[in-house]
């Protein structure tokens, strides 16, 4: 029986900028904000459906979410990591970090 699994995603960026002016003249003040996000969706042929959020706001890190549903569509428990008795995450780090 060969394995077979169905995807689909989506992706949306929104930026936005903007400026006004005080009323004593002094510099405009400038507002800036960018969003990302992502969606995944796959399912196997179990019935097992797992659901991958990615977004960003300008500036900020990375967040990623997962979650997991059976057939019937209850969300199934994470599965813990044994070393630190919950989830597993997965962090930007900077070059400047390692210096």
């Amino acid at each position: 029986m060969p394995f077979s699994t169905t995807t689909s995603s989506t992706s949306t960026f929104f930026s936005s900028s903007s400026s006004s002016f005080s009323r004593d003249g002094q510099q405009p003040e400038e507002h800036h904000s960018a969003h990302r996000y992502s969606t995944q969706t796959q399912t196997s042929p179990d019935g097992t459906t797992t659901v991958r959020t990615i977004r960003q706001d300008l500036g900020q890190p990375v967040i990623v979410e997962e979650h997991r549903y059976d057939k019937d569509g209850r969300e199934l428990a994470a599965l813990p990591d044994a070393q630190s008795d919950g989830m597993r995450r997965i962090e930007d780090v900077g070059d400047e970090e390692f210096e």
